[in-house]
């Protein structure tokens, strides 16, 4: 029985292990491209212009979201403020994109602490990686400052 407790207790040690390697590989594939993008887009998309908005999304998502539903979501998150800092960006997930778009361009979502002037703001990101590039697929801006 001890050495069935210890076997078990191995295999799992490995399978949690290779699963942290596998997350870390994949967010140091994206370190250097995606984190900086974010870091770029963020204030713009945080000026809450659906105009400049609309440029750096997906095709995939302008072509299920209204130019009037796009402009409702910007005046709603305008409630969050300015945004002030982006203090922390750390990797989410990397994930397969093939019931998302047709060309079956990977999904990496990130979380973000920042802070807007209306306080402090949980975000998550989800890029299309589209090789050369990345396009904005959804994002999610948690705050208390909407939810009043």
């Amino acid at each position: 029985m001890k050495k069935f407790i210890i076997y078990v207790l191995f295999v799992v040690t490995c399978a949690v292990s290779a699963f942290f390697v596998y997350t870390n590989m994949q967010s140091s594939q994206y370190e250097d491209t995606a984190v900086p993008y974010i870091r770029q887009i963020l204030p713009i998309i945080s000026t809450w212009d659906p105009v400049l908005a609309k440029d750096y999304m997906a095709t995939e998502v302008l072509a299920r979201v209204t130019p009037a539903e796009l402009e409702s979501l910007m005046l709603t998150l305008s409630q969050i403020g300015e945004l002030k800092s982006i203090d922390k960006v750390k990797f989410k997930n990397k994930a397969s994109g093939e019931n998302v778009t047709l060309d079956k361009y990977p999904l990496v979502s990130y979380t973000l602490e920042t802070q807007y002037t209306s306080g402090r703001v949980k975000v998550t990101i989800s890029l299309l990686d589209k090789g050369d590039s990345f396009e904005v697929f959804h994002f999610n801006f948690q705050t208390a400052a909407l939810t009043q």
